[in-house]
């Protein structure tokens, strides 16, 4: 494993250069890109999100949480598609005017989308698209990119991947591989703790919910081989300490890749800065490294910003 962590490693360390060397205009052309890209879709194409907003986030409003999948299908709008227990734990919100809950729920998910961009704030305009549209339906992937944020060091945030997308799960990758076995106990644990509170509470939604997953159209979106690649950037990411190889991993492997799903790649603007590869710390893949400039990445495009 410490061969394959050097080997990594110093990979990544030549890509950086490269990458570096060409920063600016390499961020200039895909803040244009990603601000074209924008204006096709809502001038040409003539999508306009603005005119069904909230359209995801009703689905975690009024959810009935004896039958949650009754009418539910991927794609239909405002269906219910995770989890009982994320039904469950979202259920206090249902108390509240829908005015009300969408106001303070697309207020949460815009202030994460700040924290998100801080270091970066021209990353905004590289995902115009899909932050824009994120915005205006609700949909909880700038949560899943907060939660890959934190939960590389506090995994007791991640099963809310698992819980409602499941495939971003595979974050706890991260941990097994770099034998971080309290983390990885903390994150399996925790989602073992809340799956089986909810099934005690109601044990039929969970068997409605495996049935609805099994006829999910997503199986023929070419999902295994997806998954697949997604567990080896992991891997790839543990070993060589690159933690932003595991929002590219979860974003390529989410049962469907919407438009807006691009915005769990802000998480790379939080994660950019390398740890100490598996080579560095031995047996244990705990700490940071204090030389992590050095290693090459993603926060090469920041030099000549």
């Amino acid at each position: 494993m410490a061969q394959w962590g050097s080997a990594l490693d110093g990979m990544f360390g030549r890509a950086g250069q490269v990458v570096q060397r060409f920063a600016r205009p390499l961020r200039d052309g895909l803040i244009l890109v990603g601000v074209l890209r924008a204006v096709w879709y809502y001038v040409v194409q003539g999508i306009w999100p603005w005119t069904f907003i909230g359209i995801d986030a009703r689905a975690y409003w009024g959810v009935n949480l004896a039958h949650p999948y009754a009418a539910s299908g991927v794609g239909d709008a405002s269906t219910y598609l995770y989890s009982p227990a994320f039904a469950q734990i979202t259920a206090p919100l249902s108390l509240l005017p829908y005015p009300v809950f969408l106001a303070l729920w697309t207020a949460v998910l815009a202030a994460v989308f700040v924290w998100l961009v801080r270091p970066w704030p021209w990353a905004a305009l590289i995902l115009a698209l899909p932050v824009s549209y994120e915005l205006f339906v609700g949909n909880i992937h700038f949560l899943l990119a907060a939660a890959l944020v934190v939960g590389l060091d506090w995994p007791i945030v991640l099963p809310l991947g698992v819980l409602t997308k499941i495939t971003p799960g595979m974050a706890m990758g991260w941990h097994l591989v770099r034998r971080d076995w309290h983390r990885l106990a903390v994150g399996l644990g925790f989602t073992a703790l809340l799956s089986v509170a909810s099934y005690l509470v109601a044990p039929s939604a969970w068997s409605d919910w495996f049935a609805f997953l099994a006829a999910s159209p997503g199986r023929s979106e070419l999902l295994a081989p997806r998954v697949a690649i997604g567990c080896a950037l992991v891997v790839i990411g543990a070993l060589s300490g690159r933690r932003w190889l595991v929002p590219v991993a979860v974003w390529l492997s989410l049962p469907v890749v919407w438009v807006n799903s691009w915005v769990i790649l802000l998480a790379v603007v939080r994660l950019r800065t390398p740890v100490a590869p598996v080579m560095i710390l031995g047996v244990s893949g705990n700490g940071r490294s204090r030389g992590a400039a050095a290693l090459g990445g993603p926060q090469d495009l920041a030099g000549n910003a």
